[in-house]
């Protein structure tokens, strides 16, 4: 709950309408909001392609997210922990790095009680469809950082949505 008073200690509306989390620009939405926007991507473009538009959209998010935390200071997996931290205060599930090696690329990350999942019930599928690219930007940030010359990618491997007990992802180089 801590990290959630932080959070909040750091929201400011701006003289022009802006939500501003540190210098990042936000959005609050209902997750049914969010979830239905989802869905409709979903019925009019397809699985594959909703799939590769979420992933991409969150491993853009991610990325830029890690960037704006790696000039602040931070480094390496204090930056992966500062994101999923973020992501567990504003709602979207809480997270755990259950691994995360750096220097092979690697990295598990556990999603428990996904707002996405939660939102959608019992599907019988992997319906996370923003996390995976969201762990791997988040990792690529770091690692270019690093300079290190890998390029991961991220793959839901559980869903809470698909009957499991939690969300888990993995990233690894591709």
């Amino acid at each position: 709950m801590d990290k959630f008073h932080e959070l909040a200690r750091d929201i400011e509306l701006t003289r022009d309408d802006r939500l501003m989390l540190g210098e990042v620009a936000m959005v609050l939405m209902p997750r049914w909001f969010f979830v239905g926007i989802m869905k409709r991507v979903l019925d009019e473009a397809g699985s594959e392609a909703a799939a590769r538009i979420y992933s991409g959209a969150g491993w853009e998010g991610a990325y830029n997210w890690a960037k704006v935390q790696i000039r602040a200071g931070l480094n390496g997996r204090e930056v992966m922990e500062q994101y999923l931290g973020s992501m567990t205060s504003r709602g979207w599930g809480r997270f755990e790095i259950v691994e995360l090696d750096l220097e092979r690329g690697l990295g598990r990350f556990r999603w428990h009680n996904s707002a996405l999942a939660l939102e959608l019930g019992q599907t019988g599928k992997e319906v996370c469809l923003w996390g995976p690219g969201a762990m791997a930007g988040g990792m690529q940030a770091i690692l270019e950082h690093r300079g290190s010359g890998l390029t991961v990618k991220g793959k839901e491997v559980l869903c809470k949505s698909a009957g499991n007990e939690y969300c888990e992802i993995v990233v690894e180089p591709e």
